[in-house]
C-alpha cells in the first residue's frame, strides 16, 4: 500500500516509515497538515497516519478537509492516551481506527494491514463471518439462510465486529464506534448488546469474550 505519513515528531515519523517500509508498503513522510493536505491532494494514498497534535492545522481539520474534498484514503489516526474525546472526534470526522500513544511499532503495522484488507475489500456488499452475512447495502443479517432482525445499535455492533475478524476490540473501543459521544456511553452497555447479538445469532458461537480484554467475532472452530 502506498501510505502517508502524518507525524511531526520527526524520529516517530522516522521510525513508523520504517517500520512499514519493512512491512512491504511505500510510505511518505509529512510534518505539518498544511502541507499533509497538499501532498493527499496531488497524489493518491491507499491509507493515512494522521497525528492529531500537528503544527499549522491539526489532525482535525486536516481530517475534516480531506473528507470534505471527498477523499477517501483510510486513516488511521494517533491520538494522546488521556484525551478519549479526541479518539471521539476523529471517528466522528471519518477516520476509520486509531492509535493510542505510545504504542508498539508492531502494532501500528498490525492496524495498518487490517486497514488495508479492509480497503481492498469494501467493494464486497457483505461481511461474512463462517454463516454469518451481514448485506452491507441493505442492512440485512442472515444466518445461514435465515434472517436475523437486529436494531440499529446491534446492527452497528455487528459491524464493527465483522469488519476485522479475529481482532479483540475493548469495551471502551467499541463504545467509541458504536456509541460515539463519550457522554453518552458507558461500557457497561457492549455487555449488554454483546449479550443480545449472542441471543440472536450466536448458534454456534461466533462472539467470543476475552478475558479482562474484551470481545472478537472469529468463525467456529
Amino acid at each position: 500500500m502506498r501510505v502517508l505519513v502524518v507525524e511531526d515528531e520527526v524520529r516517530l515519523a522516522r521510525h513508523i516509515a520504517s517500520a512499514l517500509t519493512e512491512a512491504g508498503h511505500d510510505s511518505v513522510v509529512i510534518h505539518d497538515g498544511e502541507a499533509a493536505l497538499h501532498e493527499a491532494a496531488e497524489a493518491s494514498f491507499d491509507l493515512i497516519v494522521l497525528d492529531v497534535g500537528l503544527p499549522r492545522i491539526d489532525g482535525f481539520d486536516v481530517l475534516r478537509s480531506l473528507r470534505a474534498r471527498h477523499i477517501t484514503s483510510r486513516v488511521l489516526m494517533l491520538t494522546a492516551r488521556d484525551r478519549v474525546n479526541d479518539r471521539v472526534t476523529g471517528l466522528q470526522l471519518g477516520a476509520d481506527d486509531y492509535l493510542v500513544k505510545p504504542f508498539a511499532m508492531q502494532e501500528l503495522v498490525a492496524r495498518v494491514r487490517a486497514l488495508g484488507r479492509r480497503y481492498a475489500e469494501e467493494p464486497a456488499l457483505n461481511l461474512r463471518v463462517g454463516d454469518l452475512t451481514l448485506d452491507l447495502a441493505n442492512h440485512e443479517v442472515y444466518r445461514g439462510t435465515q434472517p436475523v432482525e437486529l436494531s440499529p445499535r446491534e446492527l452497528m455492533l455487528l459491524k464493527v465486529l465483522m469488519r476485522e475478524p479475529g481482532r479483540v476490540f475493548t469495551r471502551t473501543e467499541l463504545c467509541e464506534r458504536v456509541w460515539q459521544h463519550a457522554h453518552e456511553y458507558d461500557t457497561k452497555l457492549v455487555e449488554v448488546f454483546i449479550g443480545r447479538l449472542r441471543e440472536k445469532i450466536d448458534l454456534p458461537p461466533l462472539i467470543h469474550t476475552v478475558r479482562h480484554v474484551g470481545y472478537t467475532i472469529r468463525e467456529p472452530t
